[in-house]
């Protein structure tokens, strides 16, 4: 696991960082950890290529936060990938953090629990991230990552799936598919949409916008449903 530390506080990033070499050490889990003191310094280097499996990253820095760090990530570099964790000694961001779409949040003063526990959940999440999904046209089988895929929408009784690359289309049934990919968070927004929560760049009542931004329509019966489980999440 790639995991950096953002926080403008030096003793919080030494605690964590200690949390998370101490249990990688005594569970022999290979780690790689990098330590930011600024919002600034973090971006600046994803601006270079560079990327995390994971970040803890502090909200109250000084002159780019936390949110907007998470904002940075998400929407200018499309990246929905990296797992965000966000550190804070206050309540009331639930709002302001929904569109970055963290794994968790961290109340301070911190628990290393906690820390390991959202270090754990990373882990299997990237598990699921790294698997594919198979379908069959003709005698010929594909397989796409499933990360990689931003959304399957029915037409008749064929499947358009598009992912971050390309698209494609082939025979079957939203309904097998939705078995298929479940436990790897899609959901079923509309009749004929099944999306990619990671690739859920913009919630509206009635309809989301993509990664791709591709926008789609949440359909009557599912809009009440579907935005309780966006609270959940928070």
């Amino acid at each position: 696991m790639n995991i950096a530390i953002c926080d403008d506080d030096k003793k919080i990033c030494s605690q964590i960082e200690n949390i998370l070499l101490d249990y990688s050490n005594k569970n022999c889990i290979k780690v790689e950890i990098d330590v930011f003191f600024s919002g600034e310094s973090l971006l600046s280097y994803l601006a270079q290529g560079n990327s995390y499996d994971l970040v803890y990253l502090d909200i109250e820095m000084g002159v780019t936060n936390g949110v907007e760090v998470g904002f940075q990530i998400r929407k200018v570099m499309k990246d929905y990938a990296t797992e965000i964790v966000y550190i804070s000694g206050k309540d009331g961001y639930d709002r302001q953090l929904f569109d970055v779409q963290p794994l968790h949040f961290i109340p301070k003063p911190i628990q290393a629990s906690t820390v390991i526990d959202d270090l754990k959940l990373a882990m299997e999440r990237a598990k699921k991230i790294n698997e594919s999904f198979q379908y069959q046209k003709l005698h010929d089988f594909y397989k796409i990552p499933v990360n990689d895929i931003i959304y399957f929408e029915s037409q008749n009784r064929e499947i358009k799936i598009v992912t971050t690359s390309c698209e494609d289309v082939f025979y079957g049934k939203l309904e097998d598919i939705e078995l298929k990919v479940a436990g790897y968070q899609f959901l079923r927004i509309h009749r004929s949409f099944l999306i990619n929560y990671n690739h859920v760049a913009i919630l509206r009542y009635s309809e989301v916008v993509m990664s791709n931004d591709v926008t789609l329509p949440i359909g009557r019966t599912k809009r009440q449903e579907f935005r309780n489980l966006q609270i959940n999440e928070i």
